[in-house]
């Protein structure tokens, strides 16, 4: 569903953050759209020059994801993602 109106309550359910609210959720979707734009300008820069970025687009991705994982440890989605270290 691209729609929910009630997403707010099920992101502070999966945040396991009673309290957070509608900034909270700003802050961190706003952090996100900045460094997926950034990744995405890096994508493309490592696309046409691929000796540019290495392997650093990949290790910031899984990073990041470690990253809303500690923020949102009750989400089912992931929850399916697993880290070896």
């Amino acid at each position: 569903m691209w729609y929910n109106p009630k997403h707010l309550k099920e992101a502070k359910i999966k945040a396991g953050k009673p309290n957070a609210g509608y900034w909270w959720h700003f802050h961190l979707a706003i952090k996100e759209f900045f460094f997926l734009f950034l990744v995405c300008i890096g994508s493309l820069v490592h696309a046409i020059f691929p000796w540019v970025l290495d392997f650093k687009l990949l290790e910031w991705r899984i990073n990041r994801l470690k990253e809303l994982k500690r923020k949102l440890p009750d989400d089912p989605q992931l929850q399916k993602v697993h880290f070896d270290d």
